[in-house]
C-alpha cells in the first residue's frame, strides 16, 4: 500500500543541500561495516543514511494511488501492455482495500457512499475498462457528494462529461449554477475574486484547482460559467496578489518572478526554473507575507511536486480555453 512519506533517519541528511539524488549513497546501511565503508558484494555501506518509510495506513492516499493507475493503464496501453494490466490489477485491488478500510472508520467522511478519492477512482477504472460496475458506483456516489459540498467534486465531475451521455451533463447543469454563486461570493469575498487561503499553508494549490475548475466549466456550460474568471487565478500567481506583487512561479510573470524558493537548491537563496511557491500566506489577525528574502519557510516558498503538477493542469486547461 501507499506509505505516507520517507523521510531522513538522521539530521545531517536532514541538513542535505543540492541535488536529491546524493541525499543517500542508494545502499542499505550495515552496521557491521565502518563509516563509508561498501561491502565486497557492492550490496550495503557503513554509511547509515537510509530513509525511513512510514507505513500507517491511509485509504485517501490508496484510492489517489488507485486513481494514478487506474489512468496509467490507458497510457501504457499499446506500448507495454503487461504494466498496463498491472497497474489496473493494483489500481483495483486498492480501490477494493480501500473501500474495507473506510467501512470501519468512524469518522462520516469515510461512509459507504464514498468521498472524491472514490470517484476518482471509479471514474478512472470506468474510462480504462468499460466497465458499468465502475460507472454505476461512479454516478452512485457522486450526487451524494455534491449535495453535500460542490466544491468538493466538481472538478472530477467535469472531467467525466467526455465518457458519460448528455443526460449526465444535464443533471450536473445544476450543480454548476450553484458553482457559479460560489464564484460570485468570491467577487464580494476579497478584491481579487478567487480563493484565497487562510490556513498554515498558504493556497496555491486551490487556487490552481479554482482555476481549472472554471476552465472546464466554461467549456462546458459556457452560458452559466464566465470563462475571464480563469484568469483572475492566473493574474494573483503571476503577481496581482496583497504582498509585493511579484509572481508566485519562478522566472515567470510579468512583473519580477519569486527568486527564492525552499527546493534543493535553497541554501543558495536560489530557484528552480518552473518552481511554483504556495503563495501568499495568511498571519492572524490581518496580515499577508510571502517572504522573497528568506527561503526557509515552507508554507509560503516551498515547491511541491503536487503543487507543480497542479500548476501545470492549471495552464494547459487555460491554454486550451484560450485558443
Amino acid at each position: 500500500h501507499m506509505a505516507q512519506t520517507l523521510s531522513n533517519s538522521v539530521l545531517y541528511n536532514y541538513h542535505h543541500l543540492g541535488d536529491a539524488a546524493s541525499l543517500t549513497d542508494g545502499l542499505p546501511y550495515n552496521p557491521e561495516l565502518g563509516p563509508y565503508e561498501v561491502a565486497a558484494d557492492g550490496k550495503s555501506s557503513g554509511v547509515k543514511d537510509d530513509l525511513w518509510a512510514f507505513t500507517s495506513r491511509d485509504p485517501n492516499l490508496d484510492l489517489s494511488a488507485a486513481s494514478m493507475f487506474a489512468a496509467s493503464a490507458r497510457a501504457l496501453r499499446g506500448h507495454n501492455d503487461e504494466l498496463a494490466d498491472r497497474a489496473l490489477f493494483q489500481s483495483k485491488r486498492l480501490l477494493n482495500e480501500a473501500i474495507e478500510l473506510m467501512a470501519q472508520r468512524e469518522d462520516e467522511r469515510f461512509s459507504h457512499r464514498g468521498g472524491p478519492g472514490d470517484i476518482a477512482t471509479y471514474l478512472e477504472l470506468y474510462v480504462s475498462t468499460g466497465e458499468k460496475q465502475y460507472r454505476d458506483k461512479f454516478e452512485e456516489s457522486l450526487w451524494f457528494i455534491l449535495d453535500r459540498n460542490v466544491n468538493f467534486a466538481l472538478l472530477t465531475a467535469l472531467n467525466a462529461i467526455p465518457h458519460l451521455d448528455a443526460s449526465y451533463k444535464e443533471r450536473l447543469r445544476p450543480y454548476v449554477e450553484e458553482y457559479n454563486n460560489y464564484i460570485s461570493e468570491l467577487e464580494k469575498d476579497n478584491p481579487y475574486g478567487v480563493p484565497i487561503g487562510l490556513g498554515n499553508w498558504a493556497g496555491g494549490g486551490a487556487l490552481s484547482s479554482f482555476g481549472t475548475s472554471i476552465c472546464f466549466a466554461a467549456e462546458y456550460y459556457p452560458d452559466i460559467i464566465d470563462a475571464s474568471h480563469a484568469y483572475k487565478a492566473s493574474d494573483f500567481l503571476f503577481g496581482n496578489h496583497p504582498y509585493h506583487n511579484y509572481s508566485l512561479v519562478a522566472t515567470l510573470g510579468a512583473a519580477r518572478p519569486k527568486q527564492v524558493f525552499y527546493g534543493n537548491n535553497r541554501a543558495d537563496f536560489s530557484f528552480i526554473p518552473g518552481n511554483v511557491a504556495p503563495g501568499i500566506l495568511f498571519r492572524k489577525p490581518d496580515h499577508f507575507e510571502n517572504y522573497d528574502d528568506w527561503p526557509f519557510l515552507w508554507g509560503q516558498n516551498e515547491g511541491t511536486i503536487a503543487g507543480n503538477t497542479g500548476y501545470l493542469i492549471f495552464g494547459s486547461a487555460l491554454k486550451n480555453l484560450s485558443k
